[in-house]
């Protein structure tokens, strides 16, 4: 890490270890979901839903620890049990924050240590479902980021007039974590087919804006990642493409097939820009509203794309009904590179074009390529302000790709298609 951040990292993990006998003041507090998902394919869609079910894609168990020393310092942990980053048959307990916070005024807060990203509306509380009425927020939407959490600083100064609320974070920090890619066949024995986990380490800055009045809050923000391989692999910036005959050739995508050579980068950055919204119009409807876009700088493989959604609710006694509609996708140029890699395929007749069409697949597959939209009709049911009832029916229409299918060994890519998806879940906190 660099510096400032290894040292925020220390400072939050010290304090939690030597302050705790100096507190004051310590409170506790759990959320959960437990949620069951459903498909009508017999493919993976977002990592683990399927036409057998699945309790791992929705369910989480947290447990947070407050402790406030003076009315100036306090400290924070919470540990979280859910489906693995590193795994898609394992459950992992993982501190989702540790911080120690210093309010330096009345509007000016400083923490340090491990935080979220406020990449999105909902980026503090996503994890505790018993605070929206979706059963699950967008994934076109919260898919963007390679990791929503940071280690570092993190400022918040707040200009308040009234009950009219302006919000400035500025923090900066990084994190290690895992990126997971899918590959339909593989290249046995290099490259077994199925999930690949691949450890990266993600560096991000950024600052967002948020006003707050009793019927809308709004955000936005301006953000900066820097993502390379822990291992130290270098990313390919293009393919150059070797013709062999005419009308014939291929993309020579690793050093070892014959070629001029793959020229590559050490870490790729990503500029990202949001703005989210969320309104009350009457005394129960509201309307929830997010768009990001992400640009790409340092290659041609990587996240380029932009993706957004709206959703509408109706709070009708303890019932809020809701729609939503959302969008995922990934530029043109992103897109075609998928299209040129897994088409332009040599024929057997060629020496060595079993290993080339192999290749040139498996480089498409580590695209972070998408093509989708998705319609959600569900609704919300509040026992109390504590516990809530959710049930929903998703359609997502698949275009050209998703990278959030995983395509079954020997079947052609999902395309052109769509999924029907069945949620129902509880939600709760204590």
């Amino acid at each position: 890490m660099r510096l400032p951040y290894r040292f925020a990292a220390c400072l939050a993990l010290l304090a939690l270890q030597a302050l705790p006998a100096a507190a004051q003041d310590l409170s506790w507090s759990a959320f959960g979901t437990v949620g069951y998902a459903v498909s009508d394919r017999d493919y993976d869609y977002q990592g683990s839903i399927d036409d057998r079910g699945t309790f791992n894609r929705d369910s989480v168990l947290g447990l947070q620890g407050d402790l406030r020393f003076d009315p100036k310092w306090s400290a924070t942990v919470q540990l979280k049990a859910a489906q693995s980053l590193k795994s898609d048959d394992r459950w992992d307990v993982t501190p989702a924050w540790a911080f120690l916070a210093w309010r330096a005024s009345d509007d000016l807060l400083i923490r340090a240590g491990k935080m979220r990203v406020p990449f999105y509306l909902y980026s503090e509380s996503m994890d505790v479902g018993v605070t929206y009425d979706m059963a699950r927020l967008p994934v076109e939407m919260y898919s963007l980021a390679p990791s929503t959490d940071f280690v570092g600083l993190y400022g918040t100064q707040t200009w308040s007039r009234g009950d009219t609320e302006l919000a400035l974070d500025v923090f900066g920090g990084q994190i290690g974590t895992t990126a997971r890619f899918w590959t339909r066949d593989g290249a046995p024995p290099a490259v077994e087919p199925g999930a690949q986990f691949i450890h990266v380490d993600v560096q991000t800055e950024g600052l967002a804006l948020a006003l707050k009045t009793p019927r809308s809050t709004w955000r936005m923000g301006a953000y900066r990642t820097a993502t390379w391989q822990t291992d130290g692999a270098a990313v390919p910036v293009t393919y150059p493409y070797v013709s062999i005959a005419p009308g014939l050739g291929y993309f020579q995508v690793d050093p070892s097939l014959p070629g001029p050579g793959v020229p590559s980068v050490s870490r790729i950055h990503n500029d990202i820009l949001t703005l989210g919204v969320e309104q009350r119009f009457a005394t129960t409807w509201r309307v929830a509203a997010e768009y990001a876009r992400m640009i790409q700088h340092d290659t041609q493989f990587a996240s380029d794309l932009h993706a957004g959604y709206v959703a509408a609710f109706d709070e009708i006694g303890r019932f809020t009904p809701y729609a939503s509609a959302s969008l995922l996708q990934s530029s043109a140029g992103t897109r075609a590179w998928y299209r040129q890699l897994t088409q332009n395929t040599l024929p057997d007749v060629v020496p060595g074009a079993t290993q080339v069409n192999q290749a040139q697949r498996l480089a498409a597959e580590n695209i972070w390529a998408a093509d989708q939209r998705s319609f959600a009709v569900g609704s919300s049911y509040a026992l109390d302000s504590r516990q809530k009832f959710k049930v929903e029916w998703l359609r997502t229409w698949v275009g050209e790709m998703t990278r959030l299918i995983d395509t079954p060994p020997g079947q052609p890519t999902p395309h052109d298609t769509h999924v029907d998806v069945w949620s129902i879940s509880y939600s709760f906190t204590f």
